[in-house]
């Protein structure tokens, strides 16, 4: 049975129940407001329920970062890199589709009258792995030689609801994306991951190294938080 919909004034919930589910619980995301609860509560005590937390919900929707406008990839649309903005020009060439960066302009030249948009975008994207790929390796390289903490392999991958991950083996992969955020973000992100060499958690010690090594890291933190949702490309 799909999940059932709640129509408020000022919002949507998702309501999800499961038999076995004891606890009633309410998330609220970018994706939307679900209120989990067991399958057998009386529906007055989720209108309620509903009624009561209103103006927490709304509020919690206010905070939610808002995702970007679905891109064209057409001349002059915006692009960012390490949080600098360039503009998309297109040239027609009589060869396959290249990217270049060239002063404040991403340059994306070929036969653009016989492609699709979403080949102009898998292009643009091509590129964005390559320069992600050549930069967190790098990067991570030094900043695992200034902190000691030595990952046993970096990965550069397209994650969906990700910047990064590392997993008990000591392996650290990271999403593409985050090439289009500031320097310090970038550094905040690969920080992160190397302290969960030596913390496989979230504790407090764990933030507190991460602190040590990236003493403005709730800054960082807080910018991927808000302006994330407008690194998707």
């Amino acid at each position: 049975m799909p999940p059932a919909i709640i129509q408020t004034k000022d919002f949507d919930i998702t309501l999800v129940t499961h038999p076995r589910r004891v606890r009633v619980t309410l998330k609220v995301s970018a994706k939307g407001v679900f209120l989990y609860i067991p399958a057998r509560l009386p529906m007055n005590i989720v209108h309620d329920l509903i009624s009561e937390k209103s103006n927490w919900i709304s509020q919690q929707l206010a905070k939610q970062p808002k995702p970007a406008p679905e891109r064209q990839w057409q001349q002059a649309e915006t692009l960012s890199l390490f949080g600098q903005t360039f503009e998309l020009q297109l040239v027609q060439k009589s060869d396959s589709p290249t990217v270049t960066l060239a002063n404040d302009a991403l340059v994306l030249s070929g036969r653009l009258h016989r492609i699709a948009i979403r080949t102009r975008r898998q292009a643009i994207i091509n590129w964005y792995k390559d320069q992600a790929t050549i930069y967190l390796n790098k990067r991570t390289t030094e900043l695992s030689e200034q902190t000691g903490l030595i990952p046993k392999s970096i990965t550069v991958k397209t994650y969906k609801a990700r910047w990064g991950s590392c997993n008990i083996k000591g392996e650290i992969q990271y999403n593409w994306q985050i090439i289009q955020a500031l320097p310090t973000v970038i550094d905040y992100l690969i920080i992160h991951e190397l302290c969960h060499l030596a913390h496989h958690n979230h504790s407090p010690v764990f933030w507190q190294l991460v602190e040590r090594h990236h003493p403005e890291y709730r800054q960082d933190q807080a910018w991927l938080k808000q302006n994330g949702a407008a690194l998707q490309l």
